[in-house]
């Protein structure tokens, strides 16, 4: 299996539903009360595409990505548009050393959070500013996903990043039956899962 580093057509957006899914043991008492346990400790993306919402064009570009991807075998980028920017997310202090990190994106809810680790960062978006004027030029490590700088991280420095990124999936099956009822659609549901590299 590989990991292709290509966006699957932006167009597939539409009809596509999906976005972040929990695994939550929920045990009832005898009280009335229940018990709560997170069997996950990151979100799993899923997403469905209704085919009959697709344009035949996109529909095509859909079905060669299938193919090419060899059904479940290879990941590849997508774009959830529900949730593809992350905007002024705080980083660790600046060190002085040039040590590779993760973009990580924070979602809070009152005193709640939850620190979400980027892997897919669009490279073309990422802007890393230090003390809330200076950029800092990184570089951008496809195997690790990690951003390193070109020199070194300010020492002392409040960095904070902005960027647009990708999640990593793979289709959802290996076989994917289309109904095809006029010369324009075909009936089928597509389905795409996270992939999470080893």
């Amino acid at each position: 299996m590989a990991f292709i580093d290509t966006q699957l057509s932006r167009c597939a957006a539409y009809g596509f539903t999906g976005g972040p899914e929990w695994k939550t043991l929920v045990v009832p008492m005898a009280s009335g009360r229940d018990r709560r346990r997170a069997d996950w400790s990151m979100p799993h993306h899923r997403y469905t595409a209704d085919y009959t919402l697709l344009d035949p064009l996109d529909q095509n570009a859909i079905l060669e990505a299938f193919i090419a991807c060899r059904g479940q075998l290879h990941s590849f980028r997508y774009r959830d548009w529900n949730d593809y920017i992350a905007r002024d997310q705080t980083m660790v202090v600046g060190d002085g050393s040039a040590t590779p990190r993760f973009l990580t994106k924070t979602y809070a809810f009152g005193a709640t959070s939850y620190v979400r680790t980027i892997t897919l960062p669009v490279v073309a978006t990422i802007e890393i500013i230090a003390n809330g004027t200076t950029p800092v030029p990184v570089t951008f490590d496809a195997n690790t996903g990690k951003v390193t700088p070109v020199s070194v991280w300010p020492n002392g420095a409040s960095l904070k990043a902005s960027f647009e990124f990708d999640v990593r999936v793979r289709f959802g099956a290996d076989f994917v039956p289309f109904t095809r009822n006029s010369p324009r659609t075909a009936v089928v549901e597509v389905e795409l899962v996270e992939d999470f590299p080893a």
